[in-house]
C-alpha cells in the first residue's frame, strides 16, 4: 500500500472563504491533517528493503526495558537492540536484530515474539500486509516456545498470536483490545502500557481526542520512567494529534540525549518544539538528526529502504522550515542545498517535489537576490511556481515592486495554463497562496496598503482552506501576520493586533508576528505589552528583528 503523504489530503477544490475582520476563527492546525501519523513521508510502504551488510550492535539507541528468556548474553544484547529499534521506528533493523538473537538462542520465545512485533503495523507504516506471513510465522514460533515463560511474558506472546491470527490482514482491533486489557491487569508494567497505547494509536490513524486511555497509559509510564524513549516517542505523536504539544515538552527535551544514535528519536522533539514555538530548537534537533542518520548509515550500512529515505527528507524539510521561522538563513540555505542535492538532483523530483518547495523558500528569503533571479527554470509546473515565488521574495527584498508583480502574474498564468492539472491539489494550493503573497508584497512596496491587505487576505484564506497543518507547514509562515502588517501600515493598529493575536494562537512565538504585535501595542499606547512582545520577538529571531520592515512581515 502506498502511504498517503499529507499533500494528497488537501482539499481538491480551493474555495476561499472570507474570515471575520477581527481575526477570529483561524482553522490552521498545529497538528497536521494526516492519514497515518505526524511523521508521514513520501514513500512506498510496500517496497521491501533488500541487501545490506550484516547487522551490527550499536550504542546510543535508547531505552529497552524488556528482558528476553535467554541466558545467552549476545542474544540478550541483540534482543534489547531490537526493542530499541522498534521504539525508534527502525523496524527493518529491528527484525534483523531479533533474527540474530534467534540464531544465537533458537529456544528464546521472546526473540521470536520481537520479530512478530517488529513486522506489525505502526503509526507510520500501515497496513503492512506484506509482512503478515512472516509475522505470523514468528508469532507461532514464539507460542511453541512459550511453555517456560512467566505470566507477563505469556501475555506478550499471546498478544502477537492475536495480532497475527488467521485472516488476510493484521487483527489490529483485537490486538488493541487485548493489550488494553493486559495493561489493566498489569498496571505496573511499562512495556505492556506502552504497547497498549501504541496499539490504539495505530488504530486511530492520527485522529485521537484528549483524555484517552492511550494518553493516560503513556503519562503514567513517563511519570515513573521519564527516560522511556518509546513512551516519549509515542507521547510526542499523541500530543501532536490532540494539539497539546506543551504536554510533551519536558520529555522532548530529554529524548535526543537518551538516544543520540537513533536519528528518528533525535528528530522527534522537533514536532513538540515547533508546536510550542521553539523554532531554533526545532531546527537544531533536525540538523542533529541528519548528522546522526549519516553516522548510522556509515556504521550499520542498513539495507536500502524507501522509508528511511523518506524520513531523512522529512528531517531536512523540517530543519529548513524551522530555521526560516527563526530567521536563520544560513542553516536554511545549508540544509536546502543538501536536500536539493540528495533528493532533487537525481530524478527524485516526483516523490519529493512538494517538500522541495522549502528549498525555494530558503533561496528566496535568504539567498543572494542576483543569484536567485538567474536560477534556470525547472521543467515541472509546480517547481516553476516555486521558482517564481523565490524570485518574487528575492525581488521584494530588493524593493522592485513591478518585478514582484510580474512573478505573481507568472504564477497566475501557470495556475490557468495547460500545465495546471499537473500541479495537483497540493501544488494548486501552494500556487494560490504564493501568488497572492507576492501580490501583497508588491502592493506593500507601492504603499498601497488596502490593496496589500486584500491580497494577503486572499492568500490567508487559501492557506486556511488548504489546512496544511504544522508538520511542519507546507507553506512556511502564517500569512495572517502579513495581513496584520498591512493593516498596521495603513494605521489600523487595533485590527492588526486582533489578527496577530489569532495568528500567534496557532504559530506561537512567531518572532515576526510578535514584533508586529509590539508595534501595534505601542501605537495603542500599551507600552508594557509592547515591550514584552518585543522582548519575546528578539529572543526568538536569529538577527535583529527590528530591522525587518513591514513589507517583509
Amino acid at each position: 500500500m502506498r502511504l498517503s503523504f499529507k499533500i494528497a489530503l488537501l482539499a481538491a477544490a480551493m474555495g476561499a472563504t472570507a474570515l471575520p475582520a477581527a481575526g477570529t476563527g483561524d482553522s490552521t492546525l498545529r497538528s497536521p491533517v494526516l492519514d497515518p501519523g505526524s511523521c508521514a513521508v513520501p514513500l512506498d510502504a510496500s517496497k521491501r528493503p533488500e541487501g545490506g551488510a550484516p547487522p551490527v550492535l550499536v550504542d546510543g539507541l535508547g531505552f529497552a526495558g524488556l528482558e528476553p528468556d535467554s541466558r545467552n548474553l549476545q542474544a540478550r544484547a541483540w534482543f534489547a537492540q531490537g526493542v530499541r529499534l522498534i521504539y525508534a521506528f527502525d523496524e527493518v533493523e529491528a527484525v534483523r536484530s531479533f533474527r540474530k538473537a534467534q540464531e544465537l538462542d533458537p529456544n528464546c520465545a521472546l526473540c521470536s515474539f520481537g520479530e512478530a512485533w517488529a513486522r506489525g503495523p505502526t503509526i507510520n507504516l500501515q497496513p503492512r500486509t506484506d509482512e503478515l506471513a512472516a509475522a505470523r510465522a514468528a508469532a507461532r514460533r514464539a507460542v511453541a516456545l512459550a511453555e517456560h515463560l512467566g505470566p507477563r511474558d505469556r501475555e506478550l506472546v499471546n498478544a502477537m498470536a492475536i495480532r497475527t491470527s488467521d485472516g488476510p490482514a493484521f487483527s489490529n482491533a483485537a490486538y488493541a483490545d487485548f493489550m488494553e486489557a493486559a495493561a489493566r491487569r498489569n498496571p505496573g508494567d511499562d512495556t505492556i502500557a506502552v504497547m497498549a497505547a501504541d496499539a490504539r494509536m495505530v488504530m486511530s490513524r492520527g485522529q485521537m481526542r484528549a483524555g484517552t486511555l492511550a494518553q493516560q497509559l503513556l503519562e503514567t509510564v513517563l511519570a515513573r520512567s521519564p527516560d522511556h524513549g518509546g513512551a516519549i516517542h509515542y507521547y510526542i505523536h499523541l500530543t501532536d494529534w490532540i494539539d497539546r504539544q506543551d504536554l510533551a515538552e519536558p520529555f522532548a527535551d530529554r529524548l535526543g540525549r537518551i538516544a543520540p544514535a537513533a536519528s528518528h528519536l533525535v528528530h522527534m522533539p522537533s514536532h513538540t518544539f515547533f508546536g510550542v514555538g521553539r523554532y531554533s530548537d526545532a531546527a537544531q534537533v533536525n540538523v542533529a538528526a541528519i548528522a546522526a542518520d549519516g553516522r548510522y548509515e556509515r556504521r550499520v550500512r542498513p539495507p536500502a529502504s524507501d522509508y528511511r529515505t523518506g524520513l531523512l527528507a522529512h528531517d531536512m524539510h523540517f530543519a529548513i522550515e524551522s530555521a526560516l521561522a527563526h530567521g536563520d538563513g544560513a542553516t536554511a540555505l545549508a540544509v536546502a542545498d543538501r536536500f536539493a542535492g540528495t533528493f532533487l538532483a537525481r530524478g527524485g523530483n516526483g516523490r519529493f517535489r512538494m517538500l522541495g518547495s522549502a528549498t525555494w523558500y530558503a533561496r528566496g528569503l535568504h539567498g543572494d537576490p542576483a543569484g536567485v533571479v538567474t536560477i534556470a527554470a525547472p521543467s515541472h509546473a509546480a517547481e516553476k511556481v516555486f521558482r517564481h515565488y523565490a524570485r518574487g521574495e528575492a525581488l521584494a527584498r530588493s524593493g522592485d515592486a513591478a518585478a514582484v508583480r510580474a512573478e505573481a502574474a507568472a504564477i497566475a498564468a501557470l495556475r490557468a495554463g495547460v500545465s495546471a492539472p499537473s500541479l495537483g491539489p497540493g501544488g494548486t494550493a501552494l500556487a494560490t497562496v504564493m501568488q497572492h503573497v507576492l501580490e501583497g508584497r508588491a502592493a506593500m512596496l507601492d504603499r498601497d496598503f488596502r490593496r496589500a491587505e486584500a491580497a494577503y487576505r486572499r492568500a490567508m484564506d487559501a492557506q486556511l482552506a488548504a489546512r496544511f497543518g504544522m508538520d511542519p507547514p507546507l507553506f512556511w509562515y502564517s500569512v495572517r501576520r502579513s495581513l496584520a502588517a498591512a493593516r498596521l501600515a495603513r494605521g489600523d493598529a487595533r485590527g492588526a493586533r486582533a489578527q496577530l493575536t489569532a495568528s500567534l494562537e496557532h504559530w506561537p512565538n512567531d518572532p515576526l508576528a510578535l514584533y508586529a504585535l509590539s508595534l501595534a501595542e505601542r501605537r495603542l499606547g500599551h507600552a508594557a505589552e509592547a515591550d514584552a512582545a518585543l522582548a519575546r520577538a528578539r529572543a526568538g529571531w536569529a538577527g535583529e528583528v527590528t530591522a525587518v520592515p513591514l513589507t517583509r512581515i
